[in-house]
């Protein structure tokens, strides 16, 4: 071989070897975005739809039980509008812990979503069984209990199937853990699908958008490309935020590996026991906190799990705090009543932080509102068309590649 022809021939391999990568990683990426939407994308379809009911699990809950889960409301004479004549927490755990199984630890108390609504109770038993038991604050009555075995799959409840579906497919903790994987897995599908997509002929215009007049093939694949698009954002932050919530531990100390300043869950914080000094009380703790930082509505409470275990209360729609989540945060000492931390938007401390309280806001859409809620809402509902719009492109390329018949490669 001459030297020119040699020249010729390295020249046209470098050629090859510069395109070739470039149409194999393609392929890569959008076998994984296959495979990961054929098996794992059927997910999507339950976790989309059970999701959506989620957005509005506490007024459907109150809808198919105005009884258990409604009060009315009691004239108000001598107090300020609007101001509700709420019994005391520690009254309201009184009744609670009288309705509760024998050698029940009450964990949580939250509070009235409106002025209709009732306070639930979270009661634990040592056989890990739980109830959640509904109380009028106005006047420290039960209105009902809801009883949870142990190994309970599949609750009693509409709304408790909806939730346990969506977190655990049913399956208890070991279906917390593969729900966490299989939304990393579509996480990964979502990425692949946005660089398969990636318009490398510079046409963003066709990419962006759906042909008008275009045939049923077509017309497919653009909505399957534009759905996946738009609600990209979207989706990502409700998948990761899941990660977080099903796989917490893991997820916090990821983000401290990249965020060191991120503090630690507030429930690892520990009070300190003074011997003759009982615990303060939840009404104390909730006093200590409106003393410290008199706005807000009761959220919650956390209750100690145990003798060095600490209050946490949450104070809920606190003005001016924040136009997306106006949510604070208060850990207590049980015993002296001292404040040993603060989570709200203007008390973060690292990037890490502002990171991992921004999971449930985002996962719930309660972080922008009404508008916010709607929007997971509809997500949710594009998750089967997303699925069923991948899966019918898939069969149109079968059929293409069945009737098609091979030619020999030169």
């Amino acid at each position: 071989m001459s030297s020119e022809s040699a020249h010729q021939h390295a020249a046209g391999v470098d050629e090859e070897r510069g395109t070739l990568p470039r149409r194999s990683w393609r392929q890569l990426w959008l076998s994984i975005h296959l495979y990961l939407g054929l098996f794992i994308g059927a997910l999507l379809v339950i976790l989309g739809l059970t999701g959506s009911i989620a957005v509005f699990w506490a007024e459907i809950d109150e809808w198919l039980n105005p009884e258990l889960l409604t009060v009315t409301v009691p004239e108000q004479k001598n107090l300020a509008p609007g101001a509700p004549a709420y019994q005391s927490l520690d009254e309201i755990i009184r009744v609670a812990r009288q309705a509760a199984a024998p050698d029940s630890r009450i964990t949580t108390v939250y509070g009235a979503r409106n002025s209709e609504a009732v306070y639930a109770v979270y009661a634990s038993q040592p056989s890990s069984a739980w109830q959640r038991i509904f109380v009028d604050p106005y006047r420290a009555q039960v209105t009902g209990v809801r009883s949870y075995g142990a190994n309970e799959w599949i609750p009693n409840y509409f709304m408790d199937v909806i939730f346990q579906l969506h977190f655990s497919l049913l399956l208890g903790m070991n279906g917390q853990t593969l729900m966490a994987v299989c939304a990393l897995l579509l996480l990964v599908s979502l990425i692949t699908g946005l660089i398969v997509w990636w318009p490398t002929s510079g046409q963003w215009r066709k990419a962006l958008t759906i042909k008008r007049g275009a045939g049923p093939v077509r017309f497919n694949f653009d909505l399957h490309k534009t759905l996946s698009l738009y609600l990209f954002p979207v989706l990502g932050a409700v998948l990761l935020s899941g990660v977080f919530m099903n796989l917490n531990e893991p997820f916090v100390w990821v983000t401290q590996l990249f965020s060191p300043a991120t503090r630690q869950p507030q429930h690892t914080l520990t009070s300190i026991p003074i011997t003759g000094i009982p615990s303060i009380g939840a009404e104390h703790a909730w006093a200590i906190a409106t003393e410290h930082y008199p706005d807000g509505k009761f959220g919650g409470m956390f209750m100690p799990g145990n003798a060095e275990g600490v209050y946490i209360v949450t104070q809920k729609h606190v003005p001016k705090l924040s136009a997306f989540w106006s949510e604070r945060q208060i850990a207590i000492d049980q015993y002296s009543g001292e404040i040993l931390d603060v989570r709200a938007p203007d008390a973060r401390r690292s990037a890490g932080e502002t990171f991992l309280e921004w999971q449930w806001p985002l996962h719930s859409g309660q972080a922008f509102g009404w508008p916010g809620r709607i929007l997971i809402f509809l997500c949710g509902l594009a998750c089967p068309v997303i699925y069923a719009t991948g899966v019918i492109r898939w069969l149109q390329k079968r059929r293409v590649k069945v009737r098609s018949p091979r030619r020999p490669i030169r």
